[in-house]
């Protein structure tokens, strides 16, 4: 492993932000991989990792997995035939969110036909599985962005309380709605603050909705975070307010659970 190695990635709750900061990262100057989508999703990190099965593999699973998305990512090394065994079988069925031919489709973006020290990925479900990550990647740093949970909680975006919800609320008869959305927000939120507590050096916890009103301090914070030492103003002409900012007062917000409500009040 190179010594000058930087590894960044970027997750939050779906709709958070976080295809802004990833673009960021990108201008920075690192390599987020061969096969993304319009929302600067690192792909090949959503057909390794964003299965619901992730939060039960075997170490030695996990750790094949990971070895083979930094191997792909960050070097130019033909991966060998169990290596592709592996990647097929990965994408032989259907997912939550995932048909088996999305899946497949992945499979042509493998190769790099260059080595990167610089390297990053976004996938906004790489919060489930981001403290593991941290244990093993000595070089990993990690950017949650987050908005105001009660905003989140009306988007259109919910496909990770389908993914997860059920999971971290231990009911499979889950409804989705606003109120199971915040809970879910506050969930991952508390683990998140934890996250931080015990990794403070290598977590930004970045408040995007107060990036997109200006708070100047924000964006030279990131910019500090991964590394980036040049001149903040052409990342500034990357942010744009968002008109879903205070969405949730079109509401009348009685649906919720007072601690949950409580909970995310305390954090805006």
């Amino acid at each position: 492993m190179n010594m000058n190695e930087k590894i960044i990635s970027v997750g939050g709750v779906g709709g958070s932000g976080t295809r802004v900061i990833a673009n960021m990262v990108g201008k920075a100057g690192f390599f987020m991989g061969n096969d993304l989508n319009d929302s600067s999703d690192t792909l090949l990190f959503t057909l390794l990792f964003k299965r619901q099965n992730v939060l039960v593999l075997d170490e030695d699973e996990f750790d094949y997995s990971l070895n083979l998305f930094v191997k792909i990512m960050s070097s130019n090394e033909p991966l060998c035939k169990e290596e592709l065994t592996y990647l097929n079988e990965l994408a032989s069925s259907d997912r939550t969110l995932h048909t088996k031919e999305w899946l497949q489709e992945r499979l042509k973006y493998l190769n790099n036909t260059s080595s990167h020290y610089n390297w990053a990925w976004k996938e906004p479900n790489t919060h489930i599985v981001i403290e593991k990550l941290l244990n093993k990647m000595s070089k990993l740093k990690f950017v949650y962005v987050y908005r105001n949970g009660l905003d989140m909680a009306y988007s259109d975006n919910q496909n990770q309380l389908k993914l997860w919800g059920s999971i971290f609320f231990n009911d499979y008869e889950m409804e989705i709605n606003p109120k199971n959305s915040l809970r879910y927000w506050c969930i991952i939120h508390k683990r998140m603050l934890k996250l931080k507590q015990n990794y403070n050096e290598r977590v930004f916890m970045l408040d995007f909705d107060a990036l997109c009103l200006g708070a100047d301090e924000i964006l030279d914070d990131l910019l500090q975070f991964i590394g980036y030492r040049g001149n903040s103003k052409e990342f500034k002409n990357m942010i744009k307010t968002q008109s879903s900012i205070n969405r949730h007062k079109n509401y009348s917000m009685t649906e919720f659970d007072k601690k949950d409500l409580d909970f995310v009040c305390s954090k805006i």
